[in-house]
């Protein structure tokens, strides 16, 4: 089981020797304005250097302000740009797989799923597209409280490259239902899980076991899947060490 540090783009060069000596991977991540920004010539340079190294990534794609599923033509236009744009850059780093977000919550949508599917439909065709069979294209829980727009999506895209990422933080906050009843329905769809923790009230990001996420149950589930994609995601300097041991200590 592949464990990745999730790292700002521009932060992973100066980063390099803490993720030796982590001994993981790198999610890079690239926000809005340096998706833009970048170029073919820079990116291929870092990719160079983590294969020498011996360093694998994963990507995460831009997401503020962006909506897959979006109703505004011009907003679902600006979306593909910027999620084909992450896509080349995680080919060109060689990457092992994508995460974007879905872009859906009931109170923009006003509860209609129908509305979000069909713009989502229109920009994952387009951007799967883009990917390499190497590359797993994959979407992330964030304001969801159960999983029916990711069925709805899923069912839409059989047997096609996208997948599902499981973010344990987001569940504890908006999930409506059980553990259970989120992952059992996707289990053939979970590629990645995003590990991290809080309280149930903000999105601290703290390490696993600092928080109130039931993370006994989710390595119940673990025991009945394949290999994985697990990604730390705290949000804090100090936290990185006793994080990375955390959920190792976790998937041991």
């Amino acid at each position: 089981m592949a464990i990745f540090m999730n790292v700002p783009y521009r932060m992973v060069e100066s980063n390099i020797g803490r993720i030796l000596s982590l001994d993981v991977g790198i999610e890079v991540y690239f926000e809005n304005h340096i998706i833009e920004e970048i170029d073919a010539a820079e990116v291929k340079e870092l990719s160079s250097r983590l294969q020498g190294y011996g360093i694998p990534c994963t990507v995460h794609a831009p997401f503020m302000d962006l909506s897959p599923g979006g109703y505004d033509r011009s907003v679902r236009r600006i979306t593909r740009e910027k999620l084909k744009k992450s896509v080349e850059m995680a080919q060109l780093l060689h990457a092992r797989g994508i995460v974007c977000h879905p872009g859906y919550d009931k109170w923009r949508f006003d509860g209609n799923e129908a509305l979000w599917l069909d713009g989502s439909v229109e920009t994952w065709t387009e951007v799967i597209k883009e990917a390499d069979k190497g590359l797993l294209v994959m979407v992330e829980n964030i304001f969801e409280e159960q999983p029916s727009t990711f069925l709805s999506l899923f069912d839409a895209f059989k047997d096609r490259n996208l997948w599902f990422c499981f973010d344990s933080g987001h569940f504890n906050l908006f999930s409506k239902v059980s553990l259970d009843a989120w992952l059992l329905p996707l289990r053939d769809r979970v590629k990645e899980m995003h590990l991290h923790d809080n309280h149930g009230t903000s999105d601290e990001h703290l390490p696993v076991g600092m928080g109130t996420f039931p993370f006994r149950e989710l390595k119940s589930f673990l025991k009945h899947t394949g290999d994985l994609f697990f990604t730390n995601e705290v949000h804090s300097e100090g936290y990185i060490m006793e994080s990375t041991k955390n959920i190792k200590e976790f998937l041991s």
